[in-house]
């Protein structure tokens, strides 16, 4: 018998999972603005629904994401990274996870896994460096192999980087590779702190697992290709 993948069973095309989070609410907010700004042009992305583990705050956030105007009829639907049944079922639903269940190391490796699993494509915002190394290590033979795409760092903290990155080499000399790159942020906010908890949580978990990802860099598990000079 052969295997169920996502592609077979898919109903939509993205599913937000973990909608209800401080970012995940903003992401929410963007993503109805795109469907709507681009509906009547040819983008093949034509429906999407929103997950979590509780059906009033993923209400409210929908609610939130729209007002004043009525929130459109969206699906919801629950979910809960400890349950991998339920990722399972969810990645079988649609042909994009946007994980914005943090922090990722100790929530998303299963999101991972149930989308390479079932050939479901993946995205989400993490900086977690140590995350991303360890689903490339366990998970990049295996994707590869049932068509299932990981892509992480797509939050606030990486894309604008390298956008700025990109910027600046189309302004050098042709052939020139930067040595090093240092990047700057400064944030102003009447609030005397700029950020969130999660944030905070991920920093923190971040600077615990510093040794152990500069050893496993070190070893050389990872075997990346260099940039063509």
């Amino acid at each position: 018998m052969a295997a169920t993948t996502a592609s077979s069973l898919q109903t939509f095309d993205i599913i937000i999972l973990g909608a209800t989070g401080f970012t995940g609410k903003h992401v929410l907010k963007q993503a109805l603005k795109f469907f709507n700004n681009n509906k009547n042009n040819n983008l093949n992305f034509n429906s999407i629904a929103i997950a979590g583990r509780n059906q009033s705050k993923l209400t409210q956030t929908l609610n939130w994401a729209t007002r004043p105007d009525p929130p459109p009829s969206i699906p919801i639907l629950i979910a809960d990274t400890t349950d991998p049944t339920s990722l399972r079922s969810l990645c079988l639903k649609t042909r994009l996870i946007l994980n914005c269940v943090g922090p990722f190391r100790r929530h998303g490796e299963p999101v991972v896994a149930a989308c390479v699993e079932t050939g479901c494509d993946y995205l989400d915002i993490t900086g977690e460096s140590e995350f991303m190394d360890r689903v490339e290590i366990g998970y990049h033979e295996k994707s590869v192999k049932n068509g299932s795409l990981i892509v992480s760092a797509c939050g606030f903290d990486s894309v604008p980087a390298e956008i700025g990155l990109l910027f600046h080499l189309k302004q050098w000399v042709g052939g020139c590779l930067p040595y090093r790159v240092e990047a700057f942020l400064s944030a102003e906010s009447e609030k005397k702190m700029v950020g969130n908890f999660g944030t905070f949580e991920s920093a923190v978990l971040a600077v615990a697992d510093l040794k152990e990802m500069r050893l496993r860099r070190d070893a050389q598990v990872i075997k990346r290709a260099k940039p063509v000079v």
